[in-house]
């Protein structure tokens, strides 16, 4: 759900979060500015950055929306050069839960000196039994990193124009526990008109299931909602007339998830 006010020619937009899907994890940041003309005397741009098994790296519009009505008082909003034009600067970014993810987000406005308030919503720091995320933020032009799930108080710095501020968002897993061995041998033993057949060595030990993963030139995505406790995987509905590439991970009883198998890449189809 969108809500816009019109402010002579600025435009404010709220995007209402509750109304999105839930995700495994995001980070809610707000970039604010004071501006007379705005309600509360406020202009704010919003932005999601999230993480969820079932999205992947590349656009999806289900997860992630182009930033709109850019404004000279203030735009906020993530930077993802490698995308088509049109789709570059975007408001919600949602990707796989794939560790570690990193976020650009560039800030201008055209308020001399006016004071920028960033402030967020502490993000969830469990990724599994083996791991925590930790979400940092990171002033590129002073350097300071700061620790978003410890701590609370707004970000202050002094806006100047003409100059763009870049900040990096990351999220990146910091381990807990000693995941177990990942799998070996995986290959494919054949290959259909829409579908790859997977199948790995692995097991032993306190090893209870597997997660399949797929990258296809859109971005890495699992495939398994849960560990499956099978060492196959028959993957459907392909488009196999481009390469795939295929990588497993173990999970054991405690939910703790091994590093990536080697990878295996299905040549597309001709």
């Amino acid at each position: 759900m969108r809500t816009t006010q019109w402010v002579g020619s600025l435009v404010v937009a709220a995007w209402a979060l509750a109304a999105l899907p839930a995700l495994a994890a995001e980070v809610g940041l707000t970039v604010a500015v004071p501006f007379v003309a705005a309600e509360g005397g406020v202009a704010q741009n919003r932005l999601r950055l999230g993480l969820q098994a079932e999205a992947t790296d590349a656009f999806d519009p289900r997860w992630d929306a182009v930033a709109a009505f850019p404004s000279a008082v203030l735009t906020a909003a993530i930077v993802r050069p490698g995308y088509p034009v049109g789709q570059r600067l975007l408001w919600w970014d949602v990707r796989g839960d794939t560790l570690p993810q990193t976020w650009d987000i560039n800030v201008a406005s055209d308020q001399p000196n006016a004071p920028i308030t960033m402030t967020w919503t502490a993000p969830p720091t469990v990724a599994d039994r083996c791991a925590l995320v930790l979400w940092t933020l990171q002033d590129t032009l002073t350097s300071l990193t700061l620790d978003l799930a410890t701590n609370p108080a707004p970000y202050h710095y002094t806006n100047q124009v003409g100059v763009s501020r870049r900040f990096v968002v990351t999220a990146a897993s910091t381990p807990t526990a000693t995941p177990p061995a990942p799998p070996f041998n995986l290959w494919s033993p054949r290959q259909g008109r829409s579908s790859v057949y997977l199948a790995w060595s692995g097991g032993g030990g306190s090893v209870v299931g597997y997660h399949v993963y797929r990258e296809d030139g859109q971005g890495r995505a699992r495939l398994t909602t849960s560990p499956q406790s099978a060492t196959s995987y028959l993957d459907a509905g392909l488009d196999v007339s481009k390469p795939v590439t295929y990588r497993v991970t173990a999970v054991d009883a405690q939910g703790c998830e091994s590093a990536y198998s080697a990878e295996t890449t299905i040549a597309p189809r001709r």
